[in-house]
């Protein structure tokens, strides 16, 4: 049985040298520093992000299709940087489990190195261009991206673009 090449290999396994055990802890310990160090990286850069990182990520992610709303913005003054965004929702209610929703918008643009959100104006849901019309179909754009200057509702059929923009006011109320 000495002979036999499998009991020496079970042999030589046990007699280990503790020094190789101690370079696995080492590149053990090295590699668990790093991956440390990579989270807190990245948890800081998230931290200290501006508010329009968000939108800058989005002017570099698409193209656009040119068409007559593309053309409206550009003669008013903006730069198209991307078209057509859905923003994937989770909506949960109590302890129910989560339904998935989405909201659009149709453009990103700049204009003078500010930001603005655009949604076109459709005739199957006209914009009511009363402040409790605007805040329910627009302020959810606001709040998801602060780092906007403001939302551009367009109508590229009537060729006319408006700004709109949320603000807190000191009220009584």
């Amino acid at each position: 049985m000495i002979g036999n090449p499998t009991f020496a290999r079970i042999r030589s396994r046990e007699e280990v040298n503790p020094l190789s055990r101690f370079g696995d802890w080492l590149l053990l310990l090295i590699a668990a520093g790093a991956l440390a160090w990579l989270i807190v990286r990245r948890l800081d850069r998230w931290l200290h992000e501006s508010p329009d990182a968000r939108l800058r990520r989005l002017a570099k992610d698409g193209g656009v299709i040119p068409d007559e709303a593309v053309t409206l913005l550009q003669d008013n003054g903006f730069e198209v940087l991307t078209g057509k965004h859905r923003i994937p929702l989770g909506v949960s209610v109590d302890e129910e489990p989560s339904m998935s929703t989405r909201l659009f918008f149709d453009y990103l643009v700049s204009k003078d190195g500010k930001y603005y959100l655009v949604k076109l104006e459709r005739a199957r849901q006209p914009t009511e261009w009363t402040a409790s019309g605007l805040r329910e179909r627009l302020l959810v754009y606001a709040l998801l991206f602060p780092g906007c200057e403001g939302i551009l509702v367009a109508d590229p059929k009537d060729g006319w673009v408006r700004m709109v923009r949320f603000h807190v006011e000191d009220g009584d109320e």
